[in-house]
């Protein structure tokens, strides 16, 4: 019992009054973000979804807040303060994952414009309809890669291009997971769908504020419990033994169960769940 009190899955349910605590944070900066976007679209006259998707960029910096407590609660078993915790992970991350919202922008307001435009024209010639095909697939590999992204960016020491590098090959590498935590969240947006388009009036208003709430913290949720496990495989843990020696340089042959970041001549490794920087030495012969 006390062990699967310390599964990711029961986990949400004990602790999910901090976790709740930090969904709302960011429902919060993403529904006021949308907001403004939203207001400025009705006055300048450019009333349409992709002006109002705008209040992605700047609302994304708070996803790295979420994703650092979902980390601590679902995978690092730690039970560690929401508020403090959250936005010091904002203020750490926060260029960043300004970086991460134009790419996420980018991503939303492509495909959109993209599947409805072949949408429309396989209407007409059932080729475009092949072609919608293939831009679904890519769509959904490009989201699959953007589960990895802000872990990877609050764990790892990586450059920006290694992120969305590593992040592209673990679509193909870990694809079990992928696809379990995409079914898992289809899933879930699709009940929330459901409770809104069969909420009429003042229940849909409780609908709306429920799911704006709640979906968010549960869909990072549930892609962090499940990546976590493949991409600690692939890249290196995010927490192990505390060792109380605060080293920033160490000699390579002296470093034990070392899992290297960029490959065999990165500058820096992951060492008992911190990352330190290697000293090079030249290679001797016996």
């Amino acid at each position: 019992m006390k062990k699967f009190n310390q599964t990711a899955f029961s986990r949400f349910f004990i602790k999910f009054p901090n976790l709740f605590l930090a969904g709302v944070l960011y429902s919060l900066s993403l529904a006021l973000f949308t907001g403004i976007f939203v207001l400025i679209s009705h006055l300048t006259g450019f009333n349409n979804i992709i002006i109002w998707g705008l209040g992605i960029i700047p609302s994304m910096p708070f996803l790295a807040g979420l994703t650092m407590i979902v980390r601590k609660y679902a995978v690092d078993k730690e039970d560690t303060k929401v508020i403090s915790t959250f936005f010091k992970t904002v203020k750490d991350n926060f260029l960043r994952f300004l970086v991460h919202g134009v790419v996420a922008y980018l991503i939303t307001a492509c495909s959109f414009f993209a599947l409805l435009y072949y949408y429309t024209l396989s209407k007409v010639d059932v080729v475009f309809g092949s072609v919608l095909t293939l831009y679904l697939i890519f769509t959904l590999l490009l989201i699959v890669m953007m589960y990895y992204v802000p872990i990877m960016t609050i764990t790892y020491e990586l450059k920006m291009k290694d992120i969305y590098k590593n992040a592209f090959l673990l679509v193909f590498g870990k694809i079990l997971r992928n696809l379990i935590a995409t079914v898992c969240i289809a899933i879930v947006s699709a009940a929330a769908l459901l409770l809104l388009i069969f909420s009429k009036g003042v229940l849909f208003t409780v609908s709306a504020a429920v799911v704006t709430m709640l979906f968010p913290l549960i869909a990072v949720y549930i892609v962090v419990a499940i990546i976590s496990g493949g991409l600690q495989d692939a890249v290196g843990k995010f927490a192990g033994i505390k060792d109380d020696k605060e080293t920033d340089e160490v000699d390579t042959p002296n470093l034990n169960e070392i899992i290297s970041i960029e490959g065999n001549n990165s500058d820096y490794v992951f060492v008992n769940g911190k990352m330190i920087k290697v000293k090079k030495e030249q290679n001797k012969s016996d």
